[in-house]
């Protein structure tokens, strides 16, 4: 049996049980670093912040992604789920970078790190959705 069609009303559900989860995640994460770390700013350690500001698009977008465009099918469905996957290994991987430059010694500034990760969830994104397309054209593309 399939599931049935989205409602008119899923997208702005799917929006908003996105942010519901992203201010339940930043929350949780506070929570958490104010009971581990008491006297440090999250801005401080690259780590925690890339921890907590890397996972919002994917917590953001997970939401949308279970109430709205799951039910979508086709190729809608197919880029919601590449650009879930890109997202969340762009976020290991850059936390892979992080440790590698902690590491050598550097020191990452807070904006850095946040415009260095999400630029590389966004090669990651577009890598990936660029060589899915290749392999699989748009039924609609013309044959020549």
């Amino acid at each position: 049996m399939t599931e049935p069609g989205p409602d008119k009303y899923d997208r702005e559900l799917g929006a908003i049980f996105g942010v519901l989860l992203v201010i339940i995640w930043i929350a949780l994460l506070f929570l958490i670093g104010q009971a581990l770390f008491p006297r440090q700013v999250f801005t401080q350690n690259p780590f925690r912040a890339w921890f907590t500001l890397g996972l919002i698009p994917f917590v953001a977008y997970a939401g949308n992604y279970l109430l709205y465009t799951r039910k979508l099918g086709g190729i809608e469905t197919v880029r919601s789920v590449i650009w879930l996957k890109s997202n969340f290994l762009g976020f290991l991987l850059w936390f892979a970078v992080l440790g590698v430059l902690y590491l050598a010694g550097y020191a990452i500034p807070y904006q850095t790190n946040g415009v260095g990760g999400l630029l590389t969830i966004l090669v990651l994104y577009l890598a990936w959705d660029w060589s899915v397309m290749r392999r699989k054209p748009r039924v609609d593309a013309e044959q020549g």
